[in-house]
């Protein structure tokens, strides 16, 4: 067993011992008695019944309770059944297996009973802060790789009073290992396999072609930030073509893991960044069409590369090289250079589609949408690489 730590404190284990050894890493942080986040889809599979052995196989820690999510509640009342059951059973740790949507139920269980407020909207602003008064161990193991919101300080709240999902950015919402098991993510379909590899391409893009800049009043300021982010960014899109196909076309443990270790640790190196343009357009679409944000993802992707083409032509340059190499890179001419990255990437996004995901249909719009999802993108302050201001106009222009 081996792990990662950086950034936002998240420890990423990677393996199977993982998970065989969650009862010595609960009791590492504490806990004794743990509640288990999952759905009636994990027990069908076993994995649930992996977690529950990993925790049990020591004399030390119990689960308190088993809870199943239910996605057709909303959230409020997912998150008070989910407190009444944590309080209500005594149990001092969470573990939550699953999906994106179960593991932000399961942070942001953990902000409200570390906090010990229940209201989560409360976080909505950037400016609140929440004082830890009880410690709440969380340990998530992801089933899909891509999102990385396992492994990050962000949860999604969908607001049904607006119709559209809010960020909550908290400290507390990190949690303390998550652990990626091969074994859990082999069973993904290809399609599957395909949306989460354009997530890791989307994720990768916005933090390599980030504008880091802060609104203060009207004015503009420069923000420092750290360099991890786009160190990894660079990482994860150099041969990334190569990978991505072997990963589509063989489908191995070995390659599966390392794509969702890629994305887990872009979700920690562009943690204090934000969430990115691509992600929140995606999500903007996905609010306002009323679909999944998988299906939403590869407009996103072509959208804003065009939205950022004339804003960052110099980052999307340095990119190419990264995305296809030095070899290809030269043979472009410099004026070009940023024009090819948008048509490699947009080439390879359709290549997938066509490929691995042939049901997939791109939404339509009309015109009232399109200042609909501006609209729901306008309550995001997290995107990290919003070209210096939001433009409206622009944005609903490549919303082919």
């Amino acid at each position: 067993m081996r792990y990662a730590e950086f950034s936002n404190g998240t420890k990423i284990i990677d393996g199977e011992s993982g998970l065989a050894d969650l009862h010595i890493l609960l009791c590492g942080l504490g806990a004794s008695r743990v509640m288990i986040v999952g759905d009636r889809e994990l027990i069908d599979s076993g994995y649930l019944e992996k977690v529950k052995k990993g925790v049990l196989d020591g004399d030390k820690v119990d689960i308190g309770a088993v809870y199943l999510g239910d996605e057709s509640l909303g959230v409020d009342d997912v998150l008070k059944d989910m407190y009444f059951v944590y309080m209500s059973n005594d149990c001092d740790g969470i573990i939550v297996c699953g999906g994106g949507r179960l593991i932000d139920y399961a942070k942001l269980l953990r902000l409200a009973v570390t906090t010990q407020v229940k209201d989560v909207r409360s976080f909505f602003s950037s400016s609140s802060v929440g004082r830890k008064v009880i410690n709440v161990p969380l340990i998530t193991v992801p089933v899909k790789f891509g999102i990385g919101n396992g492994c990050n300080a962000m949860a999604l709240y969908y607001d049904r009073e607006k119709k559209l999902s809010r960020n909550i950015f908290n400290d507390l919402l990190s949690p303390d290992y998550c652990i990626i098991d091969d074994s859990m993510l082999m069973r993904m379909s290809k399609s599957s396999l395909a949306y989460g590899v354009l997530n890791v391409l989307g994720r990768a893009i916005d933090g390599f072609v980030a504008i880091h800049h802060a609104r203060v009043g009207i004015m503009i300021k420069e923000v420092d930030v750290y360099d991890i982010g786009e160190v990894f960014c660079r990482v994860v899109l150099t041969n990334f073509l190569d990978r991505a196909k072997s990963l589509l076309e063989i489908g191995d443990k070995d390659r599966i893991l390392k794509m969702a270790l890629d994305s887990a640790y872009l979700a920690k190196g562009l943690d204090v960044n934000g969430m990115g343009m691509i992600y929140s357009l995606a999500l903007a679409i996905s609010d306002v069409k009323g679909i999944g944000f998988a299906r939403c993802l590869p407009t996103a992707i072509k959208a804003s590369l065009d939205y950022n083409l004339r804003a960052c032509p110099d980052k999307y340059a340095q990119a190419l090289w990264a995305f296809l190499g030095w070899e290809k890179y030269s043979q472009y001419d410099k004026a070009k250079r940023a024009e090819g990255f948008v048509q490699a990437v947009k080439d390879f996004v359709d290549g997938v589609l066509q490929k691995y995901i042939p049901d997939h249909v791109a939404p339509q719009f009309t015109d009232d949408e399109r200042q609909e999802i501006v609209t729901a993108m306008a309550y995001d302050p997290h995107m990290l690489n919003n070209p210096r201001h939001f433009d409206i106009f622009a944005i609903k222009a490549v919303l082919k």
